[in-house]
């Protein structure tokens, strides 16, 4: 178990090549491309996410890159050329001056070999040492309903506990879990929200999630699924580490879900539904419905 309740690091991988989004993605990274957000302000993806672990209590980011991908990434997260400043309106003044202060807590580690998931993790364990933190899908777009950011109900949720690494989940329809990691567990008590993990299987059939997966105090046929955020134990590396020794690949990939499982094992593992919504943008019409449900979600949700 991690020694301490308070995350201060965030990790954000974004060392993939975007082959869905191609050819867009021969001019501009996939976490470049630009959202607006519900409250009007047009910013690239991975902004949008280095400030919801902002907003969730980190202070230190790693975004994992591809080799020579930092330059595109640190152009951006620098200060705003004194010319272009001038022009900018006060509302766009405060943004730059934002820009330039994250920039002071960024780290980018390279990804020599885009082996996968957990391989892209696993590149991050020096800087992580011995710290939970705070992991972010790179090609998602995150949503609150609540007054908080849902990775800081997430790190509020890990800060409650006893230390186990917790994963964000949200109730899907039976149709849609074989798309996404699936879990199951015992609610804790008092809870409706926050459940001990016992079981957690990537992409399973409706029939296997029907006879295993099923949580009581949910409708039929609803699961509870990952929603793409995770407060995550140094106890993961190792783990990450003897899988890649081990050469242990699904689909040629070191990937992140059973070292997961593993932690859950040897540690204990803590799920999480958020009250939120996740868009995805890594593939053209989704990207598209994505943008449009995103920007105008504050006013859905009104």
């Amino acid at each position: 178990m991690t020694t301490t309740s308070k995350v201060r690091k965030a990790v954000i991988p974004a060392a993939g090549i975007g082959t869905r989004m191609f050819p867009a993605t021969k001019a501009i990274k996939k976490e470049m491309f630009p959202i607006v957000t519900p409250d009007g302000v047009c910013k690239p993806l991975i902004h949008n996410i280095v400030e919801e672990a902002a907003a969730a209590g980190a202070e230190a980011f790693a975004i994992i890159v591809r080799p020579g991908d930092e330059t595109i990434f640190s152009a951006y997260f620098s200060e705003t050329a004194p010319d272009y400043f001038d022009r900018l309106g006060a509302a766009a003044r405060q943004q730059a001056e934002r820009i330039a202060d994250l920039a002071k807590r960024i780290t980018y580690i390279r990804q020599e070999q885009q082996l996968g998931f957990g391989h892209a993790l696993h590149t991050t364990r020096d800087w992580v040492g011995d710290d939970p933190f705070l992991l972010l899908v790179g090609d998602h777009i995150y949503f609150s309903y609540a007054a908080k950011p849902t990775a800081a109900q997430l790190t509020e949720c890990f800060s409650s506990n006893d230390g186990s690494s917790v994963i964000s989940l949200y109730q899907a329809p039976g149709k849609d879990v074989h798309h996404y990691g699936t879990v199951c567990g015992t609610w804790l008590p008092g809870s409706t929200t926050t459940l001990r993990l016992s079981r957690f299987v990537e992409k399973p059939s409706l029939d296997f999630a029907r006879q295993h997966l099923a949580m009581p105090g949910l409708p039929e046929d609803t699961f509870l699924c990952v929603y793409g955020q995770y407060v995550l134990t140094p106890g993961i590396f190792p783990i990450l580490g003897e899988h890649i020794a081990k050469g242990n690949r699904q689909k040629g990939e070191i990937q992140l879900t059973p070292a997961l499982e593993e932690l859950r094992q040897q540690q204990g593992m803590l799920g999480h539904i958020v009250e939120g919504e996740h868009y995805d943008t890594g593939q053209p019409f989704a990207y598209v419905e994505s943008m449009a449900a995103y920007a105008f979600s504050s006013r859905k949700h009104a």
